[in-house]
């Protein structure tokens, strides 16, 4: 491990743990500008000697501590991937972004009927690779992000209160997102993105447990539905919202999470075998959830440097999907001849 920083002893144990199950070695570095969670960049992804954990200069203390342990929880399950088998990610290729594109406009075009004041079209066409990249993201991160956090809670028990504050505070952010532009976005796409969060949070608040991650309780637009009776949200003033589709929508991705999740023994002996069998857990929470939003064949599992280099080639397979979708409509737009 290099780094001259002080650590705390169950996080020093924590990372000489990582790097001897694995055999790799881990460097600490601060930067201002890093994101809020941290940033892992390793040996299994990129083609670097060392893993390379990232957090914010500001973060001191438990909260260090605690961005730590979870990139170092996220190393361990992708070293164990590639020991144990293969480390794949949900990547994408020139058909498949085709086919999530086609989608978005489809179901935005639906949304547009509806409309009495339309979005313009050039808006449109921006925003179907714009979400075909958010929900990316999204199915790379949000299944690893709830279980990370789960293992952590169990194997770290003194930052617990540290990490309740910055699991509270990344869900008041992810909820934010998208809000600006709810009123463009396609309603189904707004609602499974919301959905996503709500169902990862109120796993979150029956494992850590913590009440006050109950999104019924701090994300303002779900307060409404906390205790309420189920006549009087059955009533078309309830059912006609986004917010109440997100609870239904997430309710059910809630049960899609628990079923893999619920018989993980947290507190088992962390070997790789174990840590092989985390990741398993949540390559099928993402099929499971893919098949439930209907974007299975959006993506495919590929190797990480698959998805490296697809987001080099992200703007091609944008503009040759448009093509696709367009035909010769979007020609001058691209300067075709």
């Amino acid at each position: 491990m290099r780094t001259e920083m002080p650590l705390s002893k169950p996080i020093r144990r924590f990372l000489h743990h990582t790097e001897e199950t694995l055999d790799t070695e881990i460097s600490l570095l601060r930067q201002p500008e890093a994101e809020p969670g941290g940033t892992l960049i390793d040996i299994y992804t990129y083609d670097i000697e060392r893993n390379v954990i990232i957090f914010p200069a500001q973060y001191v203390g438990l909260l260090k501590d605690f961005v730590i342990a979870k990139q170092c929880t996220n190393l361990l399950m992708k070293g164990a991937a590639a020991k144990k088998s293969r480390y794949l990610v949900c990547s994408y290729t020139e058909d498949s972004v085709y086919r999530g594109m086609r989608q978005v406009y489809i179901d935005a075009l639906k949304d547009e009927a509806k409309k009495e004041k339309k979005l313009p079209v050039q808006k449109l066409i921006q925003m179907l690779f714009i979400l075909f990249s958010h929900f990316n993201e999204d199915v790379n991160d949000l299944p690893w992000n709830a279980i990370t956090n789960a293992s952590v809670y169990h194997r770290m028990p003194k930052i617990r209160k540290t990490q309740l504050y910055h699991v509270m505070k990344e869900s008041k952010n992810d909820m934010d997102e998208m809000m600006e532009q709810e009123s463009i976005v396609p309603r189904r796409y707004f609602v499974l993105n919301k959905a996503m969060f709500y169902a990862r949070d109120m796993f979150l608040a029956k494992t850590l447990p913590a009440d006050e991650l109950m999104p019924v309780l701090n994300i303002p637009q779900m307060k409404k539905f906390n205790h309420l009776e189920v006549k009087e949200m059955l009533t078309t003033r309830w059912t006609h919202t986004a917010w109440y589709q997100s609870k239904v929508f997430g309710d059910n991705m809630l049960e899609i999470l628990e079923k893999p999740l619920g018989p993980v023994q947290w507190n088992g002996t962390p070997t790789l075998d174990y840590y092989y069998d985390l990741y398993k857990v949540g390559v099928l929470l993402t099929d499971n959830l893919l098949s439930y939003m209907t974007m299975r064949d959006w993506f495919v599992w590929e190797e990480p440097k698959h998805l490296l280099r697809a987001h080099e080639h992200k703007e091609e397979y944008e503009k040759n999907a448009l093509k696709k979708i367009f035909g010769d409509l979007l020609s001058d737009a691209w300067g075709d001849s």
